[in-house]
């Protein structure tokens, strides 16, 4: 494993990632105080949130520590794209509108990896846009996982019960169903 900094423009360009789809100053947030981190293995980049004060023992003690997991686990870059860790998200959806309130039947749906369907809505920001990522919520407003808008949320009402209205990227259930 390889620790090293995250270079300022790639944080640049995590931090406009994560504040153009969620908010401005949500990443400024979520970091605190903290340090951004980059663990390399394999094709990922791990990237986590350390405390200041252990920058200086990994400058010291960097080449001979194993270091796997460190600080607060934010995501990883693949494939140029920063993706928000599953043990973060709802940590984020508490800080951001950008979030798709579902019936019990529709976050059941989809924490078994289906999307969204218009009939399962109970709550969607009207200034949300298609293409948009979301953080879908249950009706108890704990996090489920990411959805990406099929439609602008303003013409939710001009659909069918059926329709789709979000895409499942990734939910809570994905760690049963590959493991289990």
């Amino acid at each position: 494993m390889k620790f090293e900094f995250v270079d300022p423009v790639a944080w640049g360009a995590i931090t406009q990632q994560i504040d153009i789809e969620f908010g401005a100053g949500v990443t400024k947030s979520l970091l605190g105080n903290r340090a951004p981190l980059m663990i390399s293995k394999n094709s990922s980049q791990m990237v986590y949130a350390i405390p200041p004060e252990w920058i200086s023992i990994l400058m010291e003690e960097g080449e001979n520590l194993d270091i796997q997991f460190i600080g607060k686990e934010l995501g990883s870059v693949e494939k140029g794209r920063f993706r928000l860790s599953l043990h973060i998200l709802s940590e984020v959806a508490k800080m951001t509108n950008s979030f798709i309130l579902v019936s019990k039947r529709g976050a059941e749906a989809f924490t078994y990896g289906r999307s969204i369907i218009r009939e399962s809505v109970l709550e969607l920001n009207p200034t949300l846009e298609r293409g948009q990522r979301v953080f879908v919520l249950n009706e108890n407003k704990e996090c489920l996982g990411v959805a990406a808008l099929s439609v602008d949320a303003f013409k939710i009402n001009r659909l069918g019960a059926d329709r789709l209205v979000a895409k499942n990227l990734v939910d809570i259930g994905w760690f049963i169903r590959r493991l289990g």
